[in-house]
């Protein structure tokens, strides 16, 4: 419905402002007003509702300030009075009546006759329309702008805020807060993230699988560890795991290191938790997929580097298996180091 609201006297170029600040925003325009106000202080600016047309150019995005000019003929149905000569600056707009005949009509007359835009208002109704063309080829010859309002504005544009009034209009462009215009790139922002975050969850889990699978002997890498029924008198007695001796035709596990558990003991741990043997921690067997630094360890030995992977197989021995230190041990030095220990303690007794 149309409203026609008083406002506050403001500088000509608020609305121009105000609409560029919507352009920096991003924010779409969807329909306009009309600011109309003059040089004097007689009669006090008003804003006036409009809808734009559907054909000819959208208004600036910072407005079209120009002079309202009453059309002749008023509906515009015949081609038009030129506006008063003037400079190339100065923008002239005509007010036309509705009815007699369509609205690409009286727009393409309005800009035949030099009219820079138009305001086609309503006739004994304040309703609003967005004018509508009929012919396609006069649409395409229509290059300005064009609004619609209602009767009351006309009425009010004709008589107070004429170009013979001295009066000012700004046809403006008025802004419609469209959430999907934020929402939209909102969600695509947001997609993208749970994309990468799934992306890279799926990028970990191959590699936790891997570094697993690394870890763990698999069925054809078990089946190339020996097994050997047990008879009394082999060097093995209790199982580490179970704790049970073995008995006569038990079928054990011998692993690489001499350590022999059952095979429904030690194959659980071989294929499902590490590759290593349960007691001293050596490496069972080794994969293509194993890292080589043990290995480069041991090179950088030197020699036959047995000393340094020794040390590091005592390191990986479980406590209760490492040997315990005794008094006598702690103390036992090479006879060399004692002879040259001696004559220093004589000298120390001495003195």
């Amino acid at each position: 419905m149309h409203k026609m609201k008083s406002v506050s006297p403001l500088s000509p170029s608020y609305p121009m402002l105000a609409s560029a600040l919507l352009l920096l925003c991003g924010v779409p325009f969807t329909s306009a007003y009309i600011y109309a106000y003059t040089d004097s202080n007689r009669t006090e600016p008003q804003v006036f509702d409009d809808l734009p047309a559907q054909f000819g150019s959208p208004l600036p995005l910072g407005g079209l300030q120009g002079y309202v000019l009453l059309a002749a003929p008023e509906n515009a149905c015949l081609p038009l009075t030129p506006p008063p000569p003037a400079d190339n600056k100065t923008i002239f707009i005509a007010l036309i009546r509705r009815y007699d005949c369509n609205f690409d009509i009286k727009v393409l007359h309005a800009q035949q006759a030099g009219f820079d835009a138009a305001i086609v208002h309503n006739v004994g109704s304040e309703k609003l329309l967005n004018m509508a063309w009929n012919d396609d080829y006069i649409r395409s010859q229509i290059t300005i702008p064009a609004v619609f309002t209602g009767a009351a504005s006309g009425r009010i544009l004709q008589e107070q805020f004429s170009y013979y009034d001295h009066a000012h209009v700004f046809l403006i462009p008025e802004y419609s807060f469209n959430i999907g215009y934020y929402l939209i790139p909102f969600i695509v922002v947001v997609a993208i993230i749970i994309v990468v975050m799934c992306v890279v969850m799926v990028v970990r889990c191959v590699q936790h699988r891997k570094k697993l699978r690394r870890n763990r002997l698999s069925k054809d890498q078990l089946k190339k560890i020996p097994i050997e029924k047990f008879k009394k008198g082999d060097p093995y007695d209790v199982c580490a795991i179970c704790l049970e001796e073995y008995e006569e035709g038990d079928k054990l596990r011998i692993l690489p290191c001499h350590h022999a558990y059952h095979c429904a003991c030690v194959d659980p741990w071989l294929t499902k938790t590490k590759k290593n043997c349960p007691v001293c921690k050596h490496r069972v067997l080794r994969s293509e997929d194993d890292s080589d630094s043990d290995g480069e360890v041991g090179e950088a030995g030197g020699g036959g580097g047995g000393g340094e992977r020794s040390d590091e197989s005592d390191n990986e021995r479980t406590p209760l298996l490492r040997p315990s230190p005794t008094f006598g041990s702690m103390g036992e030095s090479s006879p060399a180091e004692q002879r040259e220990q001696e004559p220093l303690s004589t000298t120390a007794v001495n003195v």
